[in-house]
Formats: C-alpha cells, structure tokens, sequence
C-alpha cells in the first residue's frame, strides 16, 4: 500500500531562480548531514557526477517545456541488500512567474522499494519512510502553502486576532490537505501543552497543515463553527478538505482524538493523527502543474568530442596519435556504459512505477465499490425507516394523538466516528467482549472511511446483543446469529444477512498459516486452551472485497452467555492474496 511512501507537495511565491537555488541548497546541506553516517561523497556531488558511494546514484535534470516552464528534478537512490531508498525532488516553475495566479511547486517523495523475494511474504512489506530531513528544511526554509493554509514544520499559533484566518482556511475548496487543530488543556499550563503538541504532531509536517488554538482563541474558534466542529479540552481534530459547517452531518468526517485517549498513549495517539493525513497526501491527486511531469528524473550526462587526428607527418607521431585515439575511446565506452546503465536503473523503475500504479488503481477501486455499496445501503435504511415515521405518524394522528407525533428525541442517537470507540464501548455490554489485538483496530484508522466502518461495526455489535440476549430468554429459538439476521424478529437489531459468513473455504481451513491466522484468545472457560479457530466473519463494509475490513467471531451464547470478537482488522489472507 502507499501508506509506505511519504509525499508532500506544496507551492510557494518564491521566484523561479529562488526556489531551484533554495532546494538545491537545501539538497547539499541534507546530503552532508546525511555524510556523517553514511560514505556520501559531497565533492563528486558538487562535481556533479552521478555516483556519490557505494550503492549511491543521484541522477539530476534540467528542463524547459519551450512555454517558458522551467523543471528542475533531482533523485537519489541508497541501495542495500533488499532493495533501495528512493528520494525524487521535483521543483517547477510557471510559464509567467509575475502572475499571481501562478505557483512554483515543490513535490518530494521517498519510499523504499524492495527488488529481492527472498525474505517471507509476512516480511516483504516495505519499510515505512518516516518525515525526511530536507522536508523539515524546505518548510522552514520557505513560505510552503496548500492553497491558503501554511505548512510549517511545528505546530502555528492561533491567538484571537488569526481565528478569522483559520476559519478561512477550514472552508477553502482548494485545499488539499487536512487541517489538525489542537485545542487547549484545561489542565496544563499552555506553554508545557504546546511542547507535547508538537511531539503528537511530528509525523505530520507536509502532510497536514498545523495550529493549536491559544485558550482566548479556543472559545472564539468554536462559537464560530459551530458545536459539531468545535474542538475543545485538549482534543485534537483533523479536518478533512471539503467541510461545509453548515451541515452538521459533515461533522463526523472530521476526526476528534479526544484528551483521554492521547493520555493512554502519545505514540499511538501521534501515529493516529498520522494515518489519513499520510494516506491522502501519498494517494490524492496531484495539482494540476504537476500531473504533466514525469516522475522519475532522467540522467544529464555529456560525452566529450572525439579528438580529431593530427596530420601523419612520421610513424611516430601517428602511433601518439592512434593511443590518444584509444584512450579517448576507452574513456567514451566507459562513459557510455554508465550511461547505459542509469538508463537500464530508470527503466527499471519506470516498470515498478507503473505496476504499483496499477495495484493502486485496483484498490482505489475496491474502495470506491466499497464507499458506493455503503452509501446505497444507508440511502435504502433510511428511505425505509423514513416511510415508517410517517405511517407511524399518520396512525398516531388518527389516534387522536397528534402532539405524540412530533416530539422530538429526548437524547440523540450516538454513533461512533473512530473503530477504536467500538471496543471501548463494549465495555457497556455484557454479551458482547472483545478478545483481539486493538493494534489491528487501530491500523484500519488510515483508511478514509474508517468512521463509516465504525458504524457498522457498531451496528454489527448491537445485533450481536440483541441476539444473545434473545437466545438466553429464550426470545429466539430459530438458530443462529445468521438466521437471526435473516429473519428477524419485528423491531430488533440485525444487519444484513449477506454480511454474514458461517465458515472459511476448505483451501483457508487446510492451510496451516491460513488456519493459524484465524485462531484468537477467549477465555479458559470457552475453551481450556484459551484460542478458538474463529470461522465466522462478517463484511465490515459495502462489498466482499480484499478492501473490505473483517470481524471474526465465536458464539458462545448457549455457553458463557456472550459472543467473542477475536479480531477486527484488514482483511486476512486467503488463497487468492498468495
């Protein structure tokens, strides 16, 4: 997946000779702090050669689109055993630098990509690339902007007079990237909170724009937007492009972590913040001016004029003459063989390029299919449960019970908005408990649509009480979770039966690793050895997909009383996956 890859790309009103001059700087001075641990060689840099140590190939490109638009590209790859770091800089500048409406655009990516199979499947995901040193020192270096808000390597503070501002930018339709706010502790002094900001939010520069209110500002900010989009009491918020305050519903796109879940664990509380900001930087859709541009760079290498023979006035002189010509050719052939070789490297990874880019499309894809399936689904419940208010309605009226009719709900239904909240409040259920890895909840937290995943499995856990507690009374008597789920009794909780998988395929069941996968904890009184091979699943989600998440569970209800979730995560391998 591309979550893998960190990408940031923003523009910035510097001149043309401005920005190339500051990102090539910017380049030298990462390399040479990059010399102290590795064998860089910062004079063949300055050189301007390719090869800067072992394993070690910067290739650079100059270019110009005959309009006047100016590309400057540098890559670098740092091989090693298993494959290569791959470090791509791209600046471009417009046609006409003077027009305001045009931006020099800078756009770094750096992932690794791994060329050997020798490793286990488990191990072949490749690493994570953490925030670079040259993104820290573009942002600080220049006045870096998606569209109006500022991308800065720390946290920016909002005092009363800049809410205004940053409400602005909450609302642009051209921005990009997600905007974290970080409120006020009410009981931290604000200096020492704002140092603990800035560790929680350290993944993100260039990812995300970053403020943290100051108390003034925090209650100017939330009565300007609005209850559901406040942020208050040491939570942070993320919010996501394309916010419309003025619908309330569009609240529970934009993410809360809440104060006491940032307690638990900062780390994970960072890694949290970090998940979707990264996701939608290194899959979203590149600016206009950039969509154009190659992503490799290409290779400038010259190769020198072949001396011309001087005139044969004696055997000597043409003998000195014919080495000097032997020589140049030598020279020639290497240069031609590195030649030859960087462009077999680029080609290399045009390939690689395009097939993940392929894989990304198929996924994208799935996701899509996924979002629509849900979306047509909720769009179906609530025409349904919207039918049913007005009959009731209307019956209620020819009761003589009009005023009945149209009062309203003493206390809104709650829906969770993150996964993590779903086992959390599990804790309020005594027939549903959840025995799993909360890691693998949490992972699920970098897909844009976790918080309509939240509901479901909300919803899933619901019926699962309903039903449990229907067995145990001796309510339902028709079989188990899936029937109930098939036909259920009038007003109770169920999902859609289709969701609903009893058992795995033989090829999973017969497939050690497979088998083992799908063994999770339960207590020793449902069984002695405290792991069950949990079978069942359920699609969290609109469709069957690989991109589908999976609630794997055991029903104990004619047992301990109570249905276990072992896991709610990805989707786990099958025999299509290998």
């Amino acid at each position: 997946m591309t979550s893998g890859r960190y990408r940031t790309v923003f523009h910035t009103a510097l001149p043309p000779a401005d920005a190339f001059g500051t990102a090539a700087r910017e380049l030298r001075s990462w390399l040479v702090a990059k010399s102290r641990h590795k064998a860089i060689d910062i004079a063949a840099y300055d050189d301007g050669q390719a090869r800067l140590g072992e394993g070690i190939i910067l290739l650079r490109n100059s270019r110009s689109d005959g309009g006047g638009a100016q590309t400057h590209q540098w890559q670098l790859r740092e091989h090693d055993a298993g494959g290569y770091w791959l470090s791509s800089l791209v600046v471009h500048a417009p046609s006409k630098p003077r027009d305001p409406e045009q931006r020099t655009w800078f756009w770094l990516d750096v992932e690794y990509i791994r060329t050997t199979d020798e490793t286990a499947k488990e191990e072949r995901r490749p690493p994570r690339a953490a925030v670079p040193g040259i993104a820290r020192q573009l942002l600080a270096a220049v006045e870096a902007r998606d569209h109006w808000a500022e991308l800065t390597p720390k946290p920016i503070l909002i005092r009363p007079d800049r809410v205004e501002e940053l409400l602005d930018i909450l609302v642009d339709e051209e921005r990009r990237l997600p905007v974290v706010v970080a409120s006020p502790h009410s009981r931290v002094p604000f200096e020492s909170w704002r140092v603990r900001v800035e560790g929680l939010t350290k993944l993100l520069p260039g990812l995300a724009s970053l403020y943290i209110l100051d108390p003034l500002a925090e209650t100017q900010f939330n009565n300007a937007v609005g209850a559901p989009f406040g942020v208050r009491g040491g939570a942070i918020r993320t919010y996501l492009p394309g916010l419309d305050p003025a619908v309330d519903g569009d609240a529970t796109r934009h993410r809360v972590l809440s104060e006491p879940r940032i307690e638990v664990d900062n780390w994970r509380a960072a890694q949290l913040l970090t998940g979707l900001p990264r996701k939608l930087a290194a899959d979203g859709r590149l600016p206009g001016p950039l969509t154009r541009l190659a992503r490799t760079a290409a290779a400038v290498t010259s190769v020198p004029p072949r001396p011309t023979l001087p005139p044969q006035t004696d055997a000597e002189a043409s003998l000195a003459a014919l080495r000097q010509e032997i020589a140049s050719l030598r020279q020639e052939n290497g240069e031609l063989r590195r030649e030859n070789d960087e462009l077999r490297q680029l080609f290399d990874m045009a390939g690689h390029e395009e097939t993940k880019l392929r894989e990304e499309l198929a996924v994208a894809q799935d996701d899509l299919l996924d979002v629509t399936d849900d979306l047509e689904a909720s769009n179906k419940e609530n025409a349904e449960l919207k039918a049913w208010v007005r009959v009731l309605r209307r019956r209620l009226e020819e009761a003589g019970r009009a005023a009945e009719a149209y009062v309203p709900v003493e206390e809104p239904v709650r829906l969770p908005t993150q996964l993590p909240e779903v086992v959390e409040w599990l804790k309020d259920l005594d027939r549903v408990e959840f025995t799993g890895d909360i890691d693998k909840v949490w992972k699920l937290e970098e897909k844009a649509q976790s918080s309509t995943w939240a509901q479901t499995a909300w919803k899933v856990v619901l019926a699962f009480q309903e039903y449990a507690e229907s067995v145990i009374e001796g309510r339902f008597k028709g079989g188990d979770f899936r029937r109930w789920c098939s036909e259920p009794p009038s007003g109770v909780s169920a999902i859609s039966a289709g969701k609903v998988k009893p058992d795995e395929s033989e090829s999973v069941r017969t497939n050690t690793r497979m088998r083992r996968q799908r063994e999770f904890p339960v207590p020793p009184e449902v069984h002695h050895s405290g792991r069950v091979h949990m079978w069942s699943h359920i699609y969290i989600g609109g469709n069957a997909g690989m991109s589908s998440p999976r609630l794997h569970f055991h029903d104990d209800v004619h047992g301990t009383g109570k249905i276990y979730i072992g896991y709610l995560g990805p989707h786990l391998e099958v025999k299509s996956t290998n």
